[in-house]
């Protein structure tokens, strides 16, 4: 799997009431990868997709997250929601402030959820009602 297919999974689950959009934009750097929008509110998500975790638990995870992108990521929690979402083969870590802190394998790990997850924090942070 890489980062499309992760999204693309993440989009095929979603209510269809929550509006997505796979924001495409070569011109503008940093801008988030999606946004969600539902009857409460807006979310932009950036997502990132390591292919295997770090052997060892005080290795910080490398997602590429450049600094741009963590500008934005703040910028749009000023006014919006916005949140990072890490996938792995086997698990996700979701995370919404402090962007530009690395996380470490074990923080990973003691914050991992899984797709069903993601899909719950979407569906509650855009609408007033958890649809599945």
């Amino acid at each position: 799997m890489n980062e499309h297919s992760f999204v693309k999974s993440v989009h095929r689950k979603l209510p269809l009431d929550i509006f997505k959009w796979k924001i495409h934009d070569t011109f503008t750097g940093g801008v988030p990868d999606a946004l969600y929008a539902g009857s409460k509110s807006i979310l932009f998500v950036e997502y990132k997709y390591i292919k295997k975790l770090p052997a060892k638990d005080t290795t910080l995870i490398k997602t590429s997250l450049s600094p741009l992108q963590i500008i934005w990521l703040e910028r749009m929690n000023q006014s919006a929601s916005s949140a990072l979402i890490i996938g792995s083969p086997d698990n996700i870590y979701i995370a919404t402030s402090d962007f530009a802190n690395p996380i470490c394998k074990s923080e990973f790990m003691k914050h991992k959820t899984s797709i069903d997850d993601v899909i719950t924090f979407i569906s509650k942070s855009v609408t007033d009602t958890l649809k599945k």
